[in-house]
């Protein structure tokens, strides 16, 4: 959201959270202390550490120069192994003026940043598929040519 610091161990507060970079023998790790959510369809959750879970390593990096090359074996990954979650499922998300939103699948994620006292407000819905082209003109603003029909190699699971 804003340029940080890379400075070890200095929390900077960023309008979705307090995020800091930790060192540790060389390695660089960006973590992400949580706030409390308000979870509106707490059914709808399937994450067991949404309550749990109060600082998370993002990720991690090197001050080491890197070559393009380096990345490539990875995005080959990504992009064409069955256990991708970029192959096994459909992904559209926007980071809005003060929150995000995600459609994985058939699950719309929105996320409203320090909704009130400090807590985030989190919709989960898991759309029909007759919703999904309303869906992604409302709250993306994409428009298909062609229906768009959700890629999930298991229907109702969860990302």
């Amino acid at each position: 959201w804003q340029p940080m610091e890379l400075i070890s161990g200095t929390d900077q507060p960023q309008t979705p959270g307090v995020f800091r970079f930790v060192e540790e023998s060389g390695v660089w790790y960006l973590e992400k202390v949580k706030r409390k959510q308000w979870v509106l369809n707490q059914g709808v959750s399937t994450s067991h550490n949404m309550e749990k879970e109060v600082c998370r390593r993002v990720y991690l990096f090197t001050l080491q120069p890197q070559d393009i090359e380096d990345f490539r074996a990875c995005n080959a990954h990504l992009q064409t192994a069955p256990d991708s979650l970029f192959v096994t499922k459909s992904i559209c998300s926007l980071q809005t003026a003060n929150g995000i939103r995600a459609l994985v699948g058939w699950k719309l994620t929105e996320i409203e940043y320090n909704f009130k006292d400090n807590m985030d407000l989190v919709d989960i819905r898991i759309l029909a598929d007759e919703e999904i082209d309303k869906i992604l003109k409302e709250k993306f603003n994409i428009t298909l040519d062609k229906k768009f029909v959700p890629i999930n190699t298991t229907r109702f699971s969860l990302f």
